[in-house]
């Protein structure tokens, strides 16, 4: 075989390095690789983004989601599966166990305006967590597999409007009543009603309302007799509203009744303890219960506490004196509470403990309904409360004086006479009713 010499070797070296079309096809089979793989390496890390913005999207969805039902007064397991639902549906693929709700938060951070969260019930923290497999970027993860993605929200649940009317049921028509010749006035703060009814509050005849608003789950059917002070129209369609004693305790329910003697501590009036029993109620036997219903006239002064009263109907007569400061009278067994018109009532519940702020208080399996009347001395200071029951007031003036306010929660609430509540709760011990509340995501 003949021998190239040096001089053919070069000259053949240098037409190879003007050969710009062999040269280019070696450069692009040596670079190939590495584009392809800052393509992939490129798309992983798009990917990844796009996760995390879903994943935010998902938690900022949640958050809100979770907003609505503190809103509506759930409890957190409630407020939990709301927001693994929705979730879900934006698309989150992170699973139920990685999906975190505080309420109210301990471990958020600040919110925007630099308020700090944690402890606070007017805010809710949701934290989620996605992990996704890794693709080309496993070969330089120094053995990992996955990449987590968490991303959390925090929602304020801002304040809404006071109310000092509260109708729970959840369809009823008329939930909140006012009819015949009633007129109601109350002052600074609003009616509101959980009904999806379309006349979930319903002023009827010459009946007239006077409030800052009115505000229904519902709708309101009023041709007149609404005036309201701060609203041009009522607010339909709204928000639920939270029972604000929802999460208080029942008292302990006595197996057995109060004998005369301690019916006698119970009605100190002279006229009533020479036969108690037939005055008062059914007491059979030794305890600290009262059984049975019974009647209320003359003077009679309750010492501060719990009087649980079983069963039958309480009727105070209107020549009737009924006075007590730090009272909560708490209803079971079916009992009723009928207070006539021209009875003296002057009650303030307790300030602090347990039934803080809550004056007469129904079990919430009686699902009957009570009347209170009253007038010029009348003064229920404090919450008639009664989440299963049907409270009907007619010629009442209650939470008369400064700091002092009168609040009705009941399943339906009926107004047939004329009342005046007023919301200066700030010696009554309420937790405050918050209407047509809305929601901000604030980090």
């Amino acid at each position: 075989m003949k021998r190239q010499s040096l001089k053919a070797k070069l000259k053949f070296g240098a037409a190879f390095v003007h050969d710009i079309y062999g040269g280019a096809a070696i450069v692009m089979a040596v670079m190939t690789p590495i584009i392809i793989g800052g393509l992939a390496f490129g798309a992983e890390l798009g990917g990844w983004e796009l996760t995390r913005r879903q994943v935010q999207n998902a938690a900022d969805v949640g958050v809100f989601a979770a907003g609505t039902q503190v809103r509506s007064g759930k409890e957190l397991d409630e407020i939990k599966d709301a927001v693994v639902q929705v979730v879900e549906e934006s698309g989150y693929k992170g699973g139920a166990d990685n999906v975190a709700v505080e309420y109210p938060p301990a471990t958020a951070p600040n919110a925007a305006d630099g308020t700090d969260p944690n402890g606070d019930s007017r805010f809710v923290y949701v934290t989620l967590t996605q992990s996704s497999d890794r693709l080309f970027t496993k070969y330089f993860s120094n053995g990992s597999n996955s990449v987590t993605f968490s991303s959390a929200a925090l929602a304020r649940i801002e304040n809404g409007r006071p109310a000092c009317v509260l109708a729970l049921h959840a369809s009823a028509s008329g939930a909140v009543t006012a009819t015949g010749s009633t007129d109601v006035t109350l002052t600074g703060c609003d009616v509101a009603s959980n009904s999806i009814s379309s006349s979930a509050v319903t002023v009827s005849g010459s009946a007239d309302i006077t409030t800052n608003c009115v505000s229904a789950v519902g709708g309101v059917s009023a041709t007149s007799g609404l005036d309201m002070t701060e609203c041009s129209e009522a607010i339909e369609n709204a928000p639920l509203t939270a029972d604000p004693y929802r999460n208080v305790a029942e008292p302990t329910v006595p197996t057995t009744c109060a004998n005369g003697a301690e019916l006698n501590k119970f009605l100190t009036n002279n006229n009533q303890t020479r036969n108690p029993k037939s005055t008062f109620g059914n007491a059979n036997s030794t305890g600290d219960a009262y059984c049975g219903g019974g009647n209320i006239h003359g003077t009679t002064n309750l010492d501060s506490g719990v009087y649980v009263l079983n069963g039958g109907n309480w009727k105070v007569n209107s020549t009737a004196t009924l006075s007590g400061t730090g009272v909560t009278l708490y209803l079971t067994g079916g009992a009723t509470l009928d207070i006539n018109g021209g009875a003296e009532i002057d009650l303030s519940a307790p300030l602090t403990g347990t039934y803080k702020g809550i004056v007469i208080f129904f079990a919430r399996d009686n699902t009957g309904s009570s009347k209170i009347n009253g007038g010029s001395d009348f003064d229920l200071a404090g919450a008639v409360y009664g989440a299963k029951h049907n409270i009907e007031f007619s010629g009442s003036t209650t939470g008369s004086g400064p700091g002092k306010c009168s609040q009705v929660i009941g399943y339906t609430v009926t107004f047939t006479g004329n009342s005046g509540f007023n919301t200066d709760c700030s010696n009554s011990g309420t937790t405050e009713i918050r209407t047509a509340q809305s929601i901000k995501i604030v980090g």
